[in-house]
């Protein structure tokens, strides 16, 4: 006889994950599937602990699931590889990156499973940043090697994260817009700070949150604070290494 917990156990989790929402395919429009005994699957989610475990075992099973590049939720296009805005009331939002999308086929339809790769921010790496926190934005983020199994009820919107010199073009200060210019993998970032480009007279990777001045001959970057307002003609500044070539 079956444990009525365990009963109760996996119907509570698959009301969880199989919330109702129904999964288009938008490029193909696919007719949805079905499975012969869905019996199978009940018993695979028993004793499951998180998303990954379900989809792994899920995985074993045959015509039970379907790999998507892009779906539709709520009006929301979520494309593999695309950056997205990820909200938990523990976390609040989150970016992270679209990994995989998982149709899994229950009562006739298909309900997603998204596998996506985290971003990390200033405030999650405090400590290994350490002495350069001045030199990192609030807008900068962190590409890391921590993956999760998550509802695509959580997202939330799409994010764009950018390469630096395309963030500092831009000159963008509002919305989900962030940069990215090092990974956080196996504890560490990638290449370090130290490595990064170092640019004005203290020798410091750019921060685009900080005020710059741009020499007007060699279009260096110096931070405003790091020169002489005398060293300032008519909001126009030429840095010491070009005065002297001259």
């Amino acid at each position: 006889m079956s444990d009525p917990n365990i009963i109760q156990e996996t119907h509570h989790k698959l009301n969880q994950i199989f919330n109702s929402i129904k999964l288009e395919n938008v490029q193909t429009q696919q007719a949805l599937k079905t499975i012969s005994n869905n019996n199978n699957l009940i018993a695979q989610v028993r004793h499951c602990k998180s998303l990954a475990q379900l989809f792994h075992n899920v995985q074993n099973l045959s015509q039970t699931h379907q790999l998507f590049k892009e779906i539709k939720i709520n009006n929301l296009s979520i494309k593999l590889n695309n950056d997205v805005v990820i909200y938990t009331k523990e976390d609040g939002h989150c970016i992270a990156k679209v990994i995989e999308i998982i149709g899994v086929i229950k009562f006739q339809q298909y309900t997603p499973i998204i596998k996506v790769q985290w971003y990390y921010s200033k405030k999650d790496l405090k400590q290994i940043i350490g002495i350069y926190l001045d030199c990192i934005s609030q807008r900068e983020l962190f590409l890391s090697d921590q993956y999760d199994y998550i509802q695509p009820d959580t997202i939330v919107g799409e994010a764009q994260v950018l390469e630096l010199k395309e963030f500092v073009q831009k000159n963008l200060t509002t919305g989900f817009i962030f940069f990215c210019r090092s990974f956080y993998k196996n504890e560490q970032i990638l290449p370090p700070i130290q490595k990064w480009e170092k640019h004005c007279k203290c020798r410091q990777p750019m921060n685009p949150d900080r005020k710059y001045l741009i020499c007007d001959i060699c279009q260096s970057f110096y931070h405003k604070e790091c020169v002489p307002l005398n060293e300032i003609v008519q909001k126009t500044y030429i840095c010491p290494q070009c005065r002297k070539s001259k």
